[in-house]
């Protein structure tokens, strides 16, 4: 009890949820352990010892410098060249540049910004309703956590022991899923109300674009070929992955310099860190709750009251949905994963789905009220008010939801590629 209300009661106060989790596990320990709180710095040490987790700097590094290069304008391009030729093209394409850019950032608030700096004004300009313009890189943003590689990703296998390669390739036909019915509701959308025009481009135009865009376009191939291939680790691909971004950056494009490199390395350092200290105390938290039994408790609670593998699943997104609308993320599955994990094998669910599930139904609380995190992203950029932005994403968010139960209750969509691979 004293655990609850510390953290609930932190938590309401602002505290940094890294420290919330912290004091909470620490007031815990020393109310109802008899062990020396000697035992709390030892397990913020032990949290950091993990190769895995050396991978969440680095994809963020790389994020954070190509969202302040040219590697998403030129990817953007790419895609309105693609799309430009039908209906709700532009659209279309802001939608499929946050998928693609999604593949190098691994981050939500990252995509938003990349894209959306370059593909809000462009769709008014154009013409598109601010709703549409707005709610789809709103919506299209939260793709950023699903589509790999993605640092939740990591933070839940590392929580649960999973494989980081299967967890990031089960995310690959969930993502492309979800972007195409987003797609496709905006090619019905703009049929039917007669949005945007259609965009021609030369063979020579083309061409050139697609040039240009070809580094870009090498950097999923590059990193997640690496890891899905075998032939590197994540750790060593997250690696590569900011030498790669900072050459194509500094010598290819040329239109970043060695200043604004140190700046973007700065912030995502910071970014990175942060979400490393909420990594260690939640280390800290899982021990508290596993000698005191609690998965065990809960364990016992959820098997006597749901009886099937169904209602499971929609406990568990109802779970994430909801804590995901007050927590952060990484934090979310840090705690609620391990506490979940020994449920699995009872309902027959594979870990590996279990994950892309948790995501998902985290996803979800990204573009909700009135919490939610993209939502005061794109209040930043378009200074608009979360009412506004939050009634764009609306129509966003159901497809979301319907395409979250879907894969939830269809494990072979989220399960095919992870199948085909050895973990890594």
């Amino acid at each position: 009890m004293v655990l609850v209300i510390a953290f609930f009661a932190l938590l309401l106060l602002g505290i940094p949820i890294a420290l919330v989790v912290l004091i909470a596990s620490t007031m815990g320990i020393a109310a109802y352990s008899g062990t020396s709180l000697q035992i709390v710095t030892q397990f913020l040490f032990s949290g950091l010892n993990n190769y895995v987790l050396l991978a969440i700097p680095f994809f963020i590094m790389s994020g954070t410098i190509a969202s302040r290069g040219n590697t998403s304008k030129y990817l953007t391009q790419v895609m309105r060249m693609i799309f430009g030729r039908i209906k709700g093209g532009s659209v279309i394409a802001a939608i499929a540049a946050c998928t693609f850019f999604a593949a190098i950032s691994g981050s939500s608030i990252a995509t938003i910004v990349a894209v959306g700096s370059l593909m809000m004004p462009a769709l008014i300009k154009e013409a598109y309703p601010e709703s549409m313009a707005i709610g789809s890189i709103t919506a299209g943003g939260s793709i950023g956590v699903l589509i790999p590689p993605s640092a939740p990703m990591i933070v839940l296998c590392v929580a649960m022991g999973t494989s980081v390669g299967q967890q990031f390739v089960s995310g690959i036909i969930p993502g492309l899923l979800l972007a195409l019915a987003w797609c496709l509701y905006v090619y019905i959308v703009s049929r039917k109300h007669n949005y945007g025009s259609a965009e021609k481009y030369t063979a020579r135009e083309s061409l050139s674009i697609l040039f240009k865009a070809i580094p870009a376009l090498l950097y999923p191939i590059i990193v997640l070929g690496g890891i899905y291939s075998g032939l590197t680790t994540p750790t060593e691909a997250a690696a590569i992955s900011v030498v790669y971004v900072i050459l194509i950056e500094l010598f290819v494009y040329r239109t970043t310099k060695p200043k604004d490199l140190i700046a973007g390395l700065k912030g995502s350092l910071v970014s990175a860190a942060t979400m490393t200290l909420i990594v260690s105390a939640a280390q800290v938290l899982t021990w508290f709750v596993t000698t005191q039994q609690i998965p065990v408790i809960v364990t016992g609670w959820i098997t006597g009251a749901v009886s099937s593998k169904i209602p499971f699943l929609l406990l568990v997104l109802l779970m994430f949905f909801v804590a995901g609308c007050f927590m952060d993320l990484v934090a979310l599955l840090l705690i609620l994963g391990p506490i979940m994990s020994p449920l699995l094998a009872s309902y027959g669910v594979n870990p590996i789905h279990f994950g892309v599930i948790c995501i998902m139904a985290a996803q979800i609380s990204f573009i909700t009220p009135p919490f939610g995190l993209n939502l005061y992203v794109s209040m930043n950029l378009t200074k608009k008010g979360l009412v506004d932005v939050a009634k764009y994403t609306l129509p966003y968010l159901i497809i979301l939801v319907g395409v979250t139960l879907l894969i939830t209750f269809c494990e072979p969509i989220s399960m095919f590629l992870p199948n085909l691979m050895k973990p890594v």
